[in-house]
């Protein structure tokens, strides 16, 4: 007769059990149900994927610069224009140089506005205005890319139209 009472105090306890976590998981759902709902606070607010226009502006005149530079040949700075640069470009810039600096046109001084960037952070556009001894201010806009996100080079449609400006 002992077993009686265990298999019913068994029982006993399972119940309890089940009607325990019956409740439990009632109690769960209804404050899930009744608790308020989480919503955003912000909407479509992207993070920045460019670094601040401070820090572009200051690589941006370092790429110009780079490139002004007479004592370093063209063919050493592809690094810095998009696509690199030809071996005859690269002469017909050195003859740029050259000649401008013959003429006390350099050297250059660069004065970047704060650039316009592409969502990405991979393009940028700024009004440059270059300005030498023997040089008036040329304004023009300037295009710069940055495809790989760690160096930034002018555009090749950019380094062109610079080229033409200054080769008059």
């Amino acid at each position: 007769m002992t077993l009686k009472p265990l298999v019913t105090g068994v029982a006993a306890a399972a119940v309890v059990s089940a009607a325990a976590a019956g409740v439990t998981s009632i109690a769960s759902g209804a404050s899930l149900a009744s608790a308020p709902a989480v919503a955003p606070v912000v909407f479509d607010v992207p993070l920045p994927l460019a670094p601040p226009a401070a820090d572009v502006t200051a690589e941006l005149k370092s790429v110009l610069y780079g490139l002004a530079d007479p004592n370093v040949r063209f063919k050493d700075k592809g690094y810095l224009v998009e696509g690199g640069v030809g071996f005859i470009e690269g002469r017909t810039a050195d003859r740029v140089l050259s000649n401008a600096n013959a003429q006390g046109k350099l050297p250059l001084s660069f004065d970047v506005a704060p650039p316009r960037l592409s969502p990405d952070g991979l393009a940028a556009t700024a009004t440059v205005t270059a300005s030498g001894p023997q040089t008036s201010p040329v304004s023009q806009d300037i295009t710069f890319v940055n495809p790989t996100g760690n160096q930034w080079q002018l555009s090749k449609a950019s380094a062109t139209s610079l080229l033409t400006t200054f080769s008059a």
